[in-house]
């Protein structure tokens, strides 16, 4: 072992900087673009972050996800509660109090966990957390297109050897909130094409998939749906009553949003987030919907971890949530990617069906020493979310057969094996699931390949 210890003796391991580790050392660090510092954050700023606590009982938590999801398993359909996942998952007591014990010496203030206690989120100065994160060192950034604040590190962070059985990653030190997945496409080569075209409104959708006025929710409380906003992304109730007026006349729907889990901000309507509430409510009609705010309003808070924390502590939420969210697979560590993996692994124990964007980037092929490979987003290449694709009409001008449109991702995974119920149109060994093909085929692929999650309810 590197050095023995006590509770007491813990913070006294900080200050000396030994026997400590990394625990997200292939986390990129490089400066997105359209990113700039600011310089240092002063000393006495507060800062929030969010502790990882290790969870326990993975591997059951894994077979009861494939019993409950399995329609030949007698516990199919017999999903867990969120108590149920707290009983399953919940840190050790050693790991609760080291932890605990740890934060309180170095001064952390205003520590609030979630119902499976596997999460604390935290406020500290910076100078604070500069002493319990050797290595940090917080800076402001600006960017993005809405010119975002955030507060992170360019530099790794060590934690005592002490706690590497207890805790899996720190948030916000060095993820960058990504930008929109909504990007300019160019304007489709079509020759000698000429009239009027209005873009898929809701009837649109509507027609093309069959549904009638009765294809619509009852209105009651117990069918629920909700989507997911972040980065300073609104919607507002006034835009989602008029866009109901314009495009909703020829079918049941409701006028507002049910609940808003989180805070919804004062600012411009987003576009995304507009899109999002407004065709969800559209193709699913009349259903009583949410709206999960993650804004990540203070500089230190990372939205997507937000959200999933606010799912950590919910019993009683809606059973389908749709999220256009995502990040390049290789940009994140393999703690992070792995505690998210299995977060959503707890929702899919749940019977939640998680609905992600397969991203605007096609295939992502990118070089790596001269190696075309797939550049797949995650969380699209988990195996517990159901990955959506975007297609495109054939025939632009009319509602005709569809086509996988080219800019859309495939939901393939360079980290997580396929799994057995996922869906692979091609022979497992005409391709590697793992993929390093060139870059010929990758548009191809888009074609074939999504991701679908057990747990799901639909």
């Amino acid at each position: 072992t590197c050095c023995p210890y006590s509770l007491l003796g813990l913070f006294a391991l900080i200050l000396s900087g030994k026997c400590s580790y990394s625990p997200e050392p292939d986390q990129r660090r490089t400066l997105p673009p359209g990113w700039v510092s600011l310089g240092r954050a002063d000393p006495e700023e507060e800062l929030s972050l969010t502790f990882a606590l290790r969870q326990q009982n993975l591997e059951r938590l894994s077979e009861l996800v494939q019993a409950v999801s399995d329609p030949n398993s007698p516990q199919y359909g017999k999903y867990l509660t969120l108590e149920n996942v707290a009983d399953l998952v919940r840190p050790s007591p050693l790991t609760l109090h080291t932890v605990q014990k740890w934060l309180l010496a170095a001064g952390a203030q205003k520590c609030h966990s979630v119902i499976t206690q596997d999460f604390l989120t935290c406020w500290l100065s910076i100078r604070q957390a500069e002493l319990l994160l050797p290595g940090a060192e917080f800076h402001h950034y600006v960017g993005g297109p809405t010119e975002t604040h955030v507060v992170r590190s360019p530099h790794p962070y060590q934690l005592p050897q002490a706690l590497a059985p207890h805790v899996d990653f720190v948030g916000g030190l060095h993820r960058f909130p990504p930008t929109s997945s909504l990007r300019q496409r160019p304007e489709p080569q079509v020759t000698g094409t000429v009239g009027l075209h209005l873009g898929v409104t809701p009837s649109v959708i509507r027609k093309r998939y069959n549904l009638t006025s009765q294809d619509v929710g009852s209105g009651t409380s117990n069918n629920s749906q909700a989507c997911a906003q972040f980065l300073e992304q609104y919607f507002h109730d006034s835009d989602l009553a008029q866009f109901m007026r314009l495009f909703g006349g020829n079918f049941a729907h409701q006028a507002s949003v049910t609940r808003v889990v989180g805070q919804q901000g004062r600012g411009r309507a987003g576009i995304e987030a507009s899109l999002d509430v407004q065709y969800l409510m559209s193709a699913g009609a009349n259903i009583s919907t949410w709206v999960y705010s993650s804004p990540g309003r203070h500089e230190g808070q990372e939205p997507f971890l937000q959200w999933l924390i606010l799912l950590s502590n919910e019993s009683a939420l809606p059973h389908v949530h749709t999220v256009s969210y995502g990040d390049e697979e290789d940009s994140l560590s393999s703690a992070y990617i792995q505690r998210v993996n299995t977060e959503l692994m707890k929702a899919a124990a749940r019977g939640l069906t998680l609905l992600f964007a397969s991203g605007d980037s096609g295939a992502g092929c990118w070089s790596v020493s001269g190696r075309h490979q797939f550049r797949p987003t995650f969380p699209a290449s988990s195996p517990y979310v159901t990955t959506v694709g975007g297609t495109s009409f054939q025939e632009p001008f009319l509602i005709t057969n569809e086509i996988v449109d080219y800019i859309s991702g495939g939901g393939f995974s360079n980290v997580f094996p396929r799994p057995s119920y996922q869906v692979h149109v091609f022979m497992s060994s005409a391709t590697s699931w793992n993929a390093d093909l060139h870059c010929s085929i990758c548009r191809f692929l888009l074609f074939s390949v999504y991701s679908l999650s057990p747990g799901t309810n639909h």
